[in-house]
């Protein structure tokens, strides 16, 4: 845990400049030895908000607000850091401390691999405090009511500052702090065509530009060939509206597809894939494309529709251009989708776009996944089914649930699976040789958490 925060304050130094704005959002309790932080974040990026949303509320029951800064300093801003690793936030007029005593607990998602956009992240875990009772919490509801500005309650709060409120449920309080990138790609600016990859960058203007890495790997690419460190091949132009704009015109060999990645020192900030329209070898994608341009329809029912039932539709179709075979069931006990792949194995999917009906919609698909088993062994067939839940939601608002999900050997796929399984739609992996490595990984991990 101590490699994380010094891993996260090792890359802070890397990327952080000065002039970069500061977003601090806190939700605080009153205590006899000063306030105690309930959920706070820190976010420091290279850009100045369009809109300030400062305010504070402080009463007998509650501390909290948001603060929003610039320009800042890198010294300070590093001095914000160290306090946050501490456990400590110095607003204006208080100093509002985490529970408990160093050294905390620290957790960063810069450990996962199958990110894509890796902005760096470390949350600090300070100790749990006794829940308050119904009477405290209506007070502080009706507080919030009464205040300037107004807020229907403690989760309308936290709904506003996007923290959570698990440290009033017996959950651990937190600072989570996040730093943007000081240099990033600007998408709609970039194409692959006729096998020449054009990228533009905008990076800050305070930014080291010797801390940067791009490379670049094509697809099929001609070998060994159609990975190149392209760097050099960046052009930057001068200082304009506080950034500096580079373009990089990057000749490939025999491409559809690009991979860029791009780093500041020893950290990645981002891995994309660009296409080339003209070009695609699944013929699914092509025939799926040619109604629904650029994925649009699809790309909405699963990441933004509010409707179930569209969410489960637009998964059925992912599902399709990967290679699978789904089917939506009309029955209603039934699970949402029944997958099937080339060489005939088994997936029985439940789709859900919250949290609140996790654990119902894990139990219905465990049942399902037995009773269909036992039909198949009965009738001769194999009985290995796997079965995935999807979530909407991101996988850190899940982790609670995993060693439940292990011991039902039940796969998760989450609101990061599914942005990049979008990226694989144009050279998607053998649907067989996903299914048997999924089914491998829970059984690993169920054997596991036994044997602890």
């Amino acid at each position: 845990m101590t490699e994380a925060k010094n891993d996260f304050l090792s890359a802070t130094a890397t990327w952080l400049c000065d002039d970069y704005a500061l977003d601090t959002r806190y939700i605080a309790r009153p205590s006899p030895n000063g306030p105690v932080i309930v959920s706070a974040t820190i976010s420091m990026n290279p850009l100045q908000s369009a809109v300030d949303n400062s305010f504070s509320i402080s009463t007998e029951n509650i501390l909290a607000g948001q603060i929003q800064q610039f320009p800042v300093s890198k010294t300070e801003l590093d001095s914000i850091l160290i306090g946050a690793t501490e456990g400590r936030i110095a607003l204006p007029k208080a100093l509002i401390l985490l529970p408990g005593n160093p050294p905390f607990d620290y957790y960063s998602e810069m450990v996962r691999r199958d990110r894509w956009f890796s902005e760096l992240h470390l949350q600090i875990g300070g100790g749990r405090n006794a829940m308050p009772s119904p009477e405290s919490l209506a007070k502080i509801d009706n507080d919030l009511r009464a205040s300037t500005p107004p807020f229907d309650g403690l989760t309308d709060l936290a709904g506003w500052l996007g923290v959570d409120l698990s440290a009033l449920n017996g959950g651990a309080p937190t600072i989570t702090v996040r730093v943007g990138p000081p240099v990033d790609l600007i998408f709609d600016q970039c194409e692959l065509r006729e096998n020449q990859l054009t990228l533009v960058l905008h990076a800050h203007k305070s930014f080291d530009l010797t801390r940067l890495t791009l490379a670049v790997r094509g697809v099929p690419g001609g070998g060994l060939a159609g990975r190149q460190q392209a760097t050099a091949q960046i052009v930057w132009g001068e200082v304009k509206d506080n950034k500096r704009q580079g373009i990089a015109r990057i000749q490939m060999q025999d491409c559809d597809s690009a991979l860029a990645m791009l780093m500041i020192g020893a950290s990645t900030v981002r891995r994309q894939w660009f296409l080339d329209p003209a070009k695609a070898r699944n013929n699914r994608f092509m025939a799926v494309q040619h109604y629904d341009t650029e994925l649009r329809k699809i790309r909405s029912a699963v990441l933004e529709s509010p409707e179930s039932a569209k969410f489960e539709q637009g998964v059925a179709a992912l599902l399709f251009l990967l290679g699978f075979s789904p089917v939506l069931q009309l029955e209603t006990d039934s699970p949402d989708i029944i997958v099937t792949t080339p060489g005939g194995q088994l997936v029985l999917v439940e789709c859900t776009t919250k949290i609140s009906d996790f654990s119902a919609k894990l139990g219905k698909l465990v049942d399902r996944r037995g009773s269909l088993s036992k039909v198949l062994a009965g009738a001769g067939h194999p009985p290995e089914i796997l079965a995935a839940l999807i979530c909407r939601s991101p996988r850190d608002q899940i982790a609670a649930h995993e060693d439940e999900l292990r011991s039902h050997k039940v796969l998760l796929l989450t609101r990061e699976d599914l942005q990049n399984s979008f990226d694989r739609v144009r050279h998607p992996d053998d649907p067989d040789k996903i299914v048997t490595e999924a089914k491998a990984q829970l059984e690993s991990q169920t054997k596991g958490l036994f044997d602890a």
